[in-house]
C-alpha cells in the first residue's frame, strides 16, 4: 500500500505543480521570483555533474530557523566526518543564510518531492549521509536515499498533533519512509510518541532536545550598540520593558497600558515580529500621543517614551538591557516566540497563555518560578507590581536563568546518537 501511496503522489505531482506555477504567474507575487532559471533548475534536480560536491554530509533544512539551529550540529558533523557539508533548504532565505556558513561547502534549493528529481540530485551528489532537520519528511526525497543506499536520519525532528493526524490517513505511505530512516533524534517525548504511532519503530528513536535552546547566546553582540541608544535616549540607568517579537493585539495592549508606565518613569521598547508592518506601526504611535522613536531612523532625542526596534538582529542585545521582558506571540494566538530568549540573559520573562510552540519551556518557566503569564487584562498591574519590588524580581530573574539552561545539551546529544550509529 506504501508503494501504490508514493506512485499517487508521483503520477499528481506534475498537474498539481503545474497548478501552482501557473497560479504563481498570475498572481501579484510573481515578482519575487528573480532568478527564475537558477531556481528551477535546483528545484528539478538539473545540476550538471561537478557543481555539486560529491560523497557529502548532506542536510535538509526548511529555512532560515532551521539553518541557523543546526550552526552548532554542521561544526560538529563536519569535524566527525571529515566530509564536505552539503546543505538544501526548502527557501531562497534559507539558502541565502547557508552560504553564509564557513562550514557549508554547497548550499542549494532543495528538489522538489519528485521521484525523477530527487533521484537525479542524489545520483549526481553520491551523499555519504543525509540528516533531515525537524520535519522536513519528503517521501520521495527518503525513498530515493534509501534506493540509493544512502543512510538517512531525522534530527532535532517535531511533529505537530495536527501533522500527525493528517499523515495518519496515509499511514502505510509514512509507515514505509520513515522505516528507511536510520535512526531519529527527536526534540520530545511526544514528538517521540507522535512518529511511533506513524510507524518509526520505537528502537530507531531517541528523545535529545531542541538544538535550538543550545545556540542561547548570554553574550549579545550588539549590546553596546545598544548602550549607545540608551545613552542617546537618556534611558541610561532607567527601568526597562523590553516587549520582542511582537503582533498587533500585543502591541494594542501594550499602548494601552503605556500611558501608565510612562507616568512612573518606565520606558518601553518593543521589537515587531514583522517589520513589514512598519506603516501600520507608525500610525499607531502617532495616534497613541506617545512620543516615539524608531531604531532605524537613529533620530533619538531625550523626550521619548516608546522605542520600536525596527531592525533585524537586535532583539537579544535589547533583552539584554531590560529590566523586565515580554515574549510576543503568546498573548496573541501565534504559539509563542523563544521564551529563552531573555530568560537566559537572567530576565523575568511575561508570556500569554499560546504557548503551543514551546510547552516544555514554558512550564517550566512557570514551574521555577522564572516566568509569569499575562494577558490583556492582567499586563499593565503585573509589569507595575514587578517593577516596584526590585528585590523579588531579581530573584525570579535568576530562576529564569536557571530554567534556560536546564534546557541546553541537545547537540551533544545527537552527537552520541550519530557515532553510536556509525560504530555499529
Amino acid at each position: 500500500m506504501g508503494h501504490f501511496l508514493l506512485f499517487l503522489t508521483n503520477l499528481i505531482f506534475p498537474f498539481a505543480a503545474l497548478g501552482v506555477v501557473v497560479g504563481f504567474l498570475l498572481s501579484p507575487r510573481r515578482g519575487l521570483l528573480k532568478h527564475l532559471g537558477q531556481e528551477l533548475k535546483e528545484r528539478f534536480g538539473l545540476e550538471e555533474e561537478g557543481e555539486i560536491p560529491q560523497k557529502a554530509i548532506w542536510l535538509h533544512c526548511a529555512s532560515v530557523g532551521e539553518v541557523m539551529s543546526m550552526k552548532e550540529v554542521i561544526a560538529r558533523l563536519k569535524d566527525f566526518y571529515k566530509r564536505d557539508i552539503l546543505v538544501t533548504t526548502t527557501t531562497e532565505a534559507g539558502k541565502e543564510t547557508a552560504l553564509k556558513n564557513p562550514n557549508i561547502s554547497k548550499a542549494l534549493l532543495a528538489p522538489l518531492d519528485f521521484y525523477p528529481s530527487c533521484k537525479r540530485f542524489i545520483t549526481l551528489a553520491k551523499p555519504y549521509r543525509l540528516f533531515i532537520v525537524e520535519r522536513e519528511i519528503w517521501p520521495n526525497m527518503l525513498q530515493a536515499a534509501h534506493q540509493a543506499g544512502v543512510p538517512a536520519a531525522l534530527i532535532n525532528g517535531r511533529i505537530s498533533a495536527k501533522s500527525t493526524r493528517a499523515y495518519k490517513c496515509v499511514r502505510p505511505l509514512f509507515k514505509q519512509v520513515l522505516g528507511t530512516l536510520a535512526f531519529a533524534a527527536l526534540q520530545t517525548q511526544q514528538a517521540a510518541q507522535r512518529y511511533e504511532e506513524l510507524g518509526l519503530p520505537k528502537d530507531h528513536i531517541f528523545v535529545c532536545g531542541n538544538v535550538k535552546y543550545d545556540t542561547l547566546n548570554d553574550r549579545p553582540a550588539k549590546t553596546a550598540e545598544v548602550n549607545k541608544i540608551l545613552t542617546a535616549l537618556g534611558w541610561s540607568g532607567k527601568q526597562i520593558l523590553v516587549c520582542g517579537s511582537t503582533h498587533p493585539l500585543e502591541e494594542t495592549m501594550l499602548l494601552r497600558a503605556a500611558p501608565e508606565f510612562v507616568k512612573k518613569g518606565i520606558k518601553i521598547i518593543f521589537a515587531p515580529r514583522h517589520l513589514e508592518r512598519k506603516p501600520e506601526i507608525e500610525m499607531t504611535l502617532r495616534q497613541s500621543g506617545l512620543r516615539y522613536a524608531f531604531v532605524s531612523q537613529q533620530n533619538f532625542n531625550k523626550e521619548t517614551d516608546i522605542l520600536c526596534a525596527d531592525v533585524m538582529g537586535l532583539l537579544q542585545s535589547l533583552y539584554a538591557c531590560a529590566t523586565l521582558a515580554f515574549v510576543g506571540g503568546s498573548v496573541e494566538r501565534r504559539g509563542a516566540h523563544n521564551l529563552l530568549e531573555p530568560a537566559i540573559l537572567s530576565k523575568t520573562v511575561l508570556f500569554g497563555k499560546y504557548f503551543y510552540n514551546a510547552p516544555l519551556t514554558a512550564q517550566a518557566l512557570l514551574e521555577n518560578g522564572g516566568g509569569v503569564l499575562v494577558d490583556e487584562s492582567n499586563f499593565k498591574e503585573t509589569v507595575l507590581r514587578l517593577l516596584a519590588d526590585p528585590a523579588q524580581l531579581e530573584n525570579m530573574s535568576d530562576k529564569a536563568r536557571k530554567a534556560a539552561l536546564s534546557f541546553k545539551g541537545a547537540t551533544d546529544k545527537i552527537m552520541e546518537v550519530v557515532k553510536n550509529y556509525e560504530r555499529k
